[in-house]
């Protein structure tokens, strides 16, 4: 009986295993992909990378040259936040215009 109950214990071990290894794997995943969109959330929600995206986006819109005005900002933290928001804008509203003039 004490057999069975060994072979009984390793089959469902090697059995389980896989299952429990592949349920980490998602987990971290999707802790990781969490973690990104707090990120973009929090960074969406600052001021400066705000006023960097609208400000990217009508100088898109305007076929301007990408010029971002940097010295909006004092803090160095806010000046990154605004040249990221003022990229990111920028692109989407220049991928937007493109797309409007080949229709």
């Amino acid at each position: 009986m004490t057999k069975k109950i060994k072979k009984l214990s390793v089959y469902i071990s090697l059995g389980v295993i896989p299952f429990g290894v592949a349920t980490v794997g998602l987990v971290s995943k999707a802790s990781h992909a969490n973690h990104a969109s707090t990120v973009d959330a929090a960074q969406e929600t600052d001021g400066a990378f705000r006023d960097g995206f609208y400000l990217g986006g009508l100088d898109a819109e305007d076929a301007r040259e990408v010029r971002p005005s940097v010295g909006r900002w004092s803090d160095p933290k806010d000046r990154a936040l605004f040249l990221a928001g003022y990229q990111r804008g920028y692109e989407e509203a220049r991928t937007k215009r493109i797309a409007e003039q080949r229709h």
